[in-house]
Formats: C-alpha cells, sequence, structure tokens
C-alpha cells in the first residue's frame, strides 16, 4: 500500500448520496474516493481493508439505498477508464464499463449476449455481484471469469467458483477488476431488434423517475411482487417525496428529495400489507447500506 498514493487520489469529504446512487436520496456520506485507473483503485481498496474502514464499493449505484445516519466510505469506479476487447469471441471488460457500453460494442461486432442487458443503467461489475438478470437473460449465462483482488493480490476466478443465486452473488465487497464473457455471433439486425423491443417494453411498463429499479425480488411460486403491491392497493401512495410507482407497483420513485427514511418506510409499508393480506414475505432485491434498520417482526 502506497500512502503517498493515497493523498494523490480524489477525495470528497461529506460526499452527497445523490452523487453516488440513482435514487439521490439526500443526506451524505463519510467520504469517497475516486481513482482514476487501477493503481490507485487497488491501493485505496487495500487501504480501506487493512485499516478496517466500514465502505463499500460503488459503480453506478443502481441498485443501493443508503442511509445517510451510518458511518461510512465510498469506493467509486466512476472516474475509472472503461475497456473493452475481444479476442477468439472472448469479451474481456473492465468493472466499470456500463451495460450499455458493452452492448454498443457488441453490436457493432455482430456479438450477441448484453442487448436485453442494455437498459440496465449498471456497471459490468455491479451487474455481476447483483447477478443482473432483464427478459431471461443474466449476465451470468455468458461470464466466463473475473479477475479480482483478493487478500492483497490479483487473480482470476472462474463463474464455476463464484456462488451465484437469483439476484445476488457471495461477490459482496470483492473488488472486482475485469471480467470475461463468452459471446456468439448473431445477425446485427436481431441484436438491434432485441435491443430496441426491450427498451420499448422498459419505456412502458417502468417509470422514468429517479429509482433503482425493481425494489422487490419476484417471490418464487407466485405472482409478480409488482401485482402483490397493487392489489394492496398501494400504487401511488408517498410519504414526502417519496412514491409507489403510478405505473409499476415495484418501483418506489424519488420525486425530489426523498429521504432515506421516506424510501424505506414506503418499502416496509409494502411488505408489511402483502403479507398481511397474501401471507408472502417479499425480500428486497435493492441493497440497503444501514446500520440503524430494526428487524421486521412479520
Amino acid at each position: 500500500m502506497d500512502k503517498e498514493l493515497i493523498l494523490k487520489t480524489k477525495f470528497v469529504l461529506d460526499e452527497e448520496i445523490k452523487n453516488l446512487t440513482t435514487y439521490k436520496n439526500a443526506g451524505t456520506v463519510s467520504g469517497a474516493f475516486y481513482p482514476k485507473n487501477q493503481k490507485e483503485l487497488i491501493n485505496v481498496y487495500k487501504f480501506l481493508t487493512k485499516y478496517h474502514f466500514p465502505f463499500i464499493i460503488i459503480g453506478n449505484g443502481s441498485n443501493l439505498l443508503i442511509d445517510d445516519k451510518s458511518p461510512l466510505f465510498v469506493l467509486s469506479t466512476k472516474c475509472l477508464e472503461h475497456k473493452i476487447s475481444i479476442k477468439n469471441n472472448i469479451l474481456s471488460v473492465s468493472s466499470s464499463t456500463n451495460l450499455y457500453e458493452v452492448y454498443n460494442f457488441c453490436s457493432k461486432k455482430s456479438l450477441t449476449g448484453f442487448e436485453k442487458l442494455a437498459g440496465i443503467p449498471a456497471t459490468v461489475g455491479g451487474a455481476i455481484k447483483n447477478n443482473a438478470s432483464a427478459f431471461g437473460q443474466s449476465i451470468f449465462d455468458c461470464l466466463t471469469s473475473i479477475k479480482i483482488v483478493d487478500r492483497g493480490k490479483i487473480k482470476t476466478i472462474s463463474k464455476d467458483e463464484i456462488n451465484y443465486f437469483y439476484h445476488g452473488t457471495n461477490l459482496k465487497n470483492i473488488l472486482i477488476l475485469s471480467a470475461n464473457f463468452q459471446l456468439k455471433h448473431l445477425n446485427k439486425c436481431e441484436i438491434l431488434n432485441n435491443y430496441i423491443n426491450c427498451m420499448k417494453i422498459r419505456k412502458q411498463n417502468q417509470p422514468s423517475f429517479l429509482c433503482c429499479g425493481s425494489v422487490f425480488k419476484n417471490p418464487p411460486n407466485c405472482k409478480s411482487a409488482g401485482v402483490l403491491i397493487e392489489r394492496c392497493r398501494l400504487k401511488g401512495i408517498a410519504i414526502n417525496d417519496a412514491q409507489i410507482s403510478q405505473k409499476h407497483a415495484n418501483f418506489i420513485v424519488n420525486n425530489c428529495n426523498a429521504s432515506f427514511d421516506d424510501i424505506y418506510n414506503l418499502i416496509t409499508l409494502c411488505k408489511r400489507k402483502v403479507f398481511f393480506k397474501f401471507g408472502v414475505k417479499l425480500e428486497e432485491e435493492v441493497e440497503i447500506i444501514s446500520k440503524n434498520l430494526k428487524k421486521s417482526h412479520f
């Protein structure tokens, strides 16, 4: 670990959460590091790990709700260079690269595998950690391996060494540097049509306001979370600037300046109402970062 390099890395004290997540809820974190290259990234990661600072790694922050009352540092990948290369149909991508960028690169090469995922506002690293999926396709479908920092050393692990499941993995605060994907060729027109059709469905069914995407996972052997919430007549219900979307009940939107508590209280309301009406316990898809949450007793 290079202490001088730590001092040269961009750091914002009391960084606003609105600069870190797509929810853009009010409040601040203790501070945020913005490394500009892999060397700075690994160095900050080692520093935060060695001295046991409470921290999280954030790409676009599209699946996060952060409590501003929790003392927390952020290691952001926003300022890192986005790298994509291909050899023998094996795509290598830096973890900071956005999914749409990957789709755009692949479509020009007539390679399929990312057109259904392109509408997710996530980086490759974030998508892998959360096993992002859309329209029946998961990012793990084409993934072959990832490069990570493990105990201070860079190593490559195969997909088979990762414990992944529905919208989740065991990679929570692991630093992912890059990923490799095995892709197949497909006609450019078919790839474009797949992308356009998926984006049409998104536009028709999902809100465009500030949000985290789907708040809850769909319960197994049950109606979708959105249908259950809608049947509880919760569509449009608001707490201050946080509101359950009129367009899709599994989305909670920030209409302007919603706080963590506003959004979290709506999440709790949905869980409670659905449980009492249907006996179904909804599980959050959004990752909630807080040290002050009370356990649910229903």
